[in-house]
């Protein structure tokens, strides 16, 4: 990704990633909950464009947006991005906080040890 994308945008790509293509005007009835209207879309829509992660084709008189982005890669690059932002690079301080700062379900430090015990075999999650 060229830049960072906010909140908000985050938002619109979380529709797009869970449909798409899509026109502005079904983004905004996946928003609708959230209070969004059309021009409010747009904006972030062609913000996402210029921003290289979202595409769009023309279909007849409307814009059909699509991400150009998986939702894992992004995932990956903003986590990765916040432990050398926050943490410079730190794992084990990452997780000491997150542990720490927020108590864990018993299914939350199940996936944590599965997690650990495929790596230390070679494996992926």
């Amino acid at each position: 990704m060229s830049l960072p994308i906010s909140e908000s945008e985050k938002l619109v790509m979380e529709v797009l990633w869970q449909e798409s293509p899509l026109s502005s005007l079904q983004v905004v009835e996946r928003l609708s909950s959230e209070g969004w209207n059309q021009k409010t879309v747009k904006t972030f829509l062609n913000r996402l464009v210029k921003k290289s992660v979202v595409s769009f084709e023309k279909d007849g008189r409307r814009y059909l947006y699509s991400p150009v982005v998986q939702r894992e890669v992004f995932l990956s690059q903003e986590s990765n991005g916040l432990l050398n932002r926050v943490f410079r690079g730190d794992m084990k301080e990452l997780l000491a906080t997150f542990v720490h700062n927020k108590k864990l379900s018993n299914s939350e430090l199940e996936y944590l040890r599965d997690l650990l015990d495929d790596d230390q075999q070679g494996g992926s999650a």
